[in-house]
């Protein structure tokens, strides 16, 4: 029984997944990489600075979403929350800084389900003036609005309100 288990993992680990090469992969590169918490896949490969996150035309819901920051200095800061359907927005907010990563949205919520429907990442800099755009169902790629908060750029990108969820987004 032992040898059958030990051969068991050992062709598991041979074959991976998806979501086993994407925890694989700890410090992501680039300025700015996000990974996407996908439905009936898990986690996906990082993605870095514009590349898109998540599927497109598989109607399958975004459910949470990494963000990783690889900045020049500590001083750059990048927060998220995010808007679940059949909740809201988030409470807070979850911050990092220079190889530190975050994460925002759900994942294996048992008895509810809250896919990710937007999400707002704030920039405590913008050194390149930040971008970003999200795909929802049925209604194609959606940027939303940009402004400031007490000198944070603030991104808002998906929809609220309209119970269509993301199905992938980039961010640069």
């Amino acid at each position: 029984m032992t040898r059958i288990l030990a051969a068991l993992s050992i062709t598991a680990a041979a074959l991976g997944t998806g979501a086993a090469q994407a925890e694989a992969r700890p410090s992501p590169n680039g300025g700015i990489c996000y990974q996407a918490h996908v439905q009936d896949i898990g986690w996906m490969d990082w993605k870095c600075d514009g590349e898109w996150a998540g599927t497109q035309g598989q109607a399958r819901k975004l459910e949470a979403v990494r963000i990783h920051v690889n900045a020049p200095s500590d001083v750059f800061k990048v927060c998220a929350k995010a808007h679940r359907s059949n909740y809201g927005w988030d409470d807070h907010y979850e911050c990092a800084s220079n190889n530190h990563e975050i994460q925002i949205g759900t994942t294996g919520t048992v008895g509810f389900y809250n896919p990710m429907e937007a999400m707002r990442v704030y920039f405590d800099t913008t050194p390149d003036s930040p971008q970003g755009n999200a795909y929802i169902r049925n209604d194609g790629w959606l940027s939303g609005p940009r402004y400031f908060v007490n000198n944070w750029l603030v991104m808002e990108i998906g929809s609220t309100g309209r119970g269509l969820p993301m199905e992938m987004f980039w961010i640069k």
